[in-house]
């Protein structure tokens, strides 16, 4: 019985494996893991809550936000403003700052101030 059950072991390690590398993956992509869902909401590593960045116009200028909402058995609650990145000139800056702290905010990293 050792005998099959070590064969069977290592039969399963190759899969082990890809499963550990797959979760890697998704876990610290969370554009992937959103593509895979077809949703613009990123979701925290816990799943508890997902995040999505949001710019607009208030014909001055654009302010990048993030909103979030948390998971209640499954199903989403009202959207409300996690937090506020500033205010730009240009919409190609204001997005990036909101996609690069909407991705920070579902991998749980932190922003470090660049000079």
């Amino acid at each position: 019985m050792s005998l099959i059950r070590s064969f069977l072991t290592e039969l399963s390690k190759p899969f082990d494996l890809a499963r550990s590398a797959t979760t890697r993956v998704v876990s610290d992509c969370p554009r992937l893991k959103a593509a895979i869902r077809r949703t613009p909401w990123f979701a925290s590593p816990s799943g508890l809550h997902e995040y999505r960045s949001h710019v607009w116009f208030d014909d001055r200028r654009y302010h990048a936000i993030v909103m979030a909402r948390k998971l209640i058995n499954g199903q989403p609650s009202e959207a409300f403003v996690h937090s506020r990145h500033g205010e730009f000139h240009t919409f190609r800056a204001a997005r990036k700052t909101a996609q690069m702290a909407t991705s920070a905010l579902a991998t749980l990293t932190v922003l470090t101030r660049q000079n």
